[in-house]
């Protein structure tokens, strides 16, 4: 009889520890999501939405190929493997905004309105473009259900991943990174172009009245037509800003599949 109860005790801690991991899978790729990611959600929720999201996931994860015993040590590095994927994952779909505030600093930038503004999201200061561009894209990504795909991934990491079966292919991982950074990169030049565009024209117009009439003080006169033809740019490209935000989703989508792939060593 004392054997059978230390046995359910020892199948209940296990079970308990179980969980705990995926708990700190869970919570490490949540803390890390775009839309979490911001200061301006308080921890509570984050942690709210981690644990709702673990008690959802346990029932399904697969059955582990190892026992954890009483080996703390073990435990640790379980643990520190949980907090490795969950980090990949999470840094990983950063990458989602990460063109978007980049073309923000361009386009603060030529337009010439890089000052500080409180950035409620990150709070230090940034440029204005920097936090209404995201914002709004934020906003569009989660009205478009796009916060689903973000839990689908989270439930098919344990598919790809099982606990304690990691085996990184770190030049596939290397590969998705890489391609992911130089696709930002072109993505923020396609996303601010026009913007810049109008800028560039505009100087080249004050450039070439300075040159007629250079008594006239045109450097001064500059100043509010970039604000002026660069925000009604702004406003007219939003819509291809928008299927640009997508198509980077999208890439985005498959790049995490990818990685979910190279995780589990296929």
């Amino acid at each position: 009889m004392l054997s059978l109860a230390s046995s359910v005790a020892d199948l209940a801690v296990e079970k308990i520890e179980l969980f705990i991991l995926v708990l700190v899978r869970v919570s490490t790729i949540v803390f890390l999501l775009p839309a979490f990611s911001f200061n301006a959600v308080p921890a509570t929720i984050k942690a709210c939405v981690s644990l709702l999201l673990a008690i959802l996931v346990f029932p399904q994860i697969p059955l582990v190929s190892f026992t954890i015993a009483n080996s703390p040590v073990f435990f640790f590095m379980i643990v520190l493997e949980q907090i490795f994927i969950g980090l990949i994952i999470g840094f990983t779909t950063a990458f989602m905004l990460y063109f978007v505030v980049m073309g923000g600093e361009w386009i603060a930038r030529d337009i010439g309105l890089m000052q500080g503004t409180m950035n409620p999201f990150v709070e230090f200061q940034s440029n204005i473009f920097s936090i209404i561009l995201p914002t709004l894209l934020m906003v569009v990504y989660l009205a478009s259900g796009g916060h689903y795909f973000f839990i689908r991934v989270l439930f098919e990491s344990f598919q790809y991943i099982p606990m304690g079966n990691f085996v990184w292919d770190t030049r596939s991982f290397a590969e998705i990174l890489i391609l992911l950074s130089a696709s930002s990169f072109v993505v923020g030049f396609q996303f601010t172009f026009p913007i810049l565009a109008v800028v560039f024209l505009c100087t080249v117009a004050l450039g070439l009245m300075n040159r007629v009439m250079p008594q006239m003080q045109v450097w001064i006169l500059g100043i509010p037509l970039k604000v002026i033809f660069g925000s009604l740019m702004l406003i007219y490209t939003l819509p291809l800003m928008v299927q640009l935000f997508n198509a980077n989703f999208e890439q985005l989508q498959r790049a995490l599949f990818a990685i979910l792939r190279a995780g589990s060593g296929g």
